[in-house]
């Protein structure tokens, strides 16, 4: 046998065992703890909502799963980290808007290829509000209206950073009501922009109503309208913008994947697991009351949603930047 034979022979063999090793590792997973990687701060709306819903899928995987806030870059960098990850099934992650659209777009990290996660299933489908602080004293989106036009520039709306998902939904917002809006962001996560907001340090927020739900439940936040194509469930008082005769429709979406090269039996494993803590009663109940839009979708149908959404997205932040709003 020639050396080089000999290696070829060498080289296959291993290729085989750590093959077979990966299949017979599939087969017996999980036997330890998952990790999640969350792309955003520590009691923000995402954080929040993934990490209840995460506690429900420990019974059916029969592992805990302990969650790593890494932030950066508008979730960039927490998204970054799941990419690089063994894929193996015990390192997964949270993405949002953010991180399938602002990153990419704006080449936010170097690298960066969304093409290299696979998608297992979308857990929340959430339309955008418009919050206000309470002591505002606006209660309609007339009031908030005729309070920008007064001022020109000066009403304060936060968002998750220039060119994210809220600054995008904000700036459309603005445009087809006809006011000037001074936006300032938080490309942290939504904690802080919450925290703000409540404080009055902002007057109103482009951002999911799970974040604020339960500021608004204490009265401290008012939300005046609903960027749905119809009425939120969790808020059947208040009104879409739509409604109230104006074409601003926008929302979010939280995406759970791990890396595309995760064997094909993990990746199913995870999903019915996943699967089996959204049908949870007790999940759908706690849904409901924290008002987190609970919308199921597997992986096939979470990335024909993307997909449609990068293209309405992308569109807009090109218009965006062709009008110098972007560099």
């Amino acid at each position: 046998m020639t050396f080089a034979k000999g290696l070829f022979t060498t080289l296959t063999g291993a290729a085989l065992l750590a093959a077979s090793t990966l299949t017979a590792a599939a087969q017996d997973f999980p036997t330890k703890d998952i990790t999640h990687i969350m792309p955003w701060s520590a009691g923000g709306g995402t954080d929040t909502v993934m990490r209840t819903f995460l506690q429900y899928a420990e019974e059916p995987l029969g592992v805990g799963i302990r969650t790593q806030n890494v932030t950066g870059a508008q979730s960039g960098v927490g998204t970054m980290r799941l990419m690089k990850s063994r894929p193996d099934g015990y390192t997964i992650g949270s993405l949002t808007w953010d991180s399938m659209i602002t990153v990419p777009y704006k080449d936010l990290v170097p690298g960066y290829d969304t093409s290299t996660l696979s998608y297992l299933a979308n857990i929340t489908l959430y339309p955008t509000v418009l919050a206000v602080n309470a002591d505002t004293g606006w209660e309609t989106l007339d009031d908030f209206i005729a309070a920008a036009k007064a001022e020109p520039g000066e009403v304060t709306v936060s968002d998750s950073g220039i060119g994210g998902i809220w600054h995008l939904h904000a700036l459309d917002m603005a445009e087809q009501l006809g006011v000037e809006l001074n936006h300032v962001p938080f490309p942290n996560g939504s904690a802080e922009q919450r925290e703000a907001l409540i404080s009055g340090e902002n007057d109103a927020a482009s951002l999911s109503y799970a974040t604020v739900s339960s500021a608004a439940d204490a009265g401290q936040v008012k939300v005046l309208a609903v960027m749905g194509a119809e009425r939120d469930p969790s808020l059947p008082d208040v009104p879409t913008f739509k409604e109230l005769g104006y074409d601003v429709i926008w929302g979010g979406m939280r995406v759970l994947a791990v890396p595309a090269e995760t064997p094909d039996e993990v990746k199913a494993k995870l999903t019915e697991g996943f699967k089996a803590a959204f049908d949870d009663p007790e999940f759908q109940q706690k849904a409901a009351d924290t008002g987190m839009n609970a919308y199921w979708m597997d992986g096939p149908e979470t990335e024909a949603y993307v997909e449609r959404t990068q293209t309405r997205a992308l569109a807009l932040l090109d218009k965006l930047k062709a009008a110098g709003v972007l560099e």
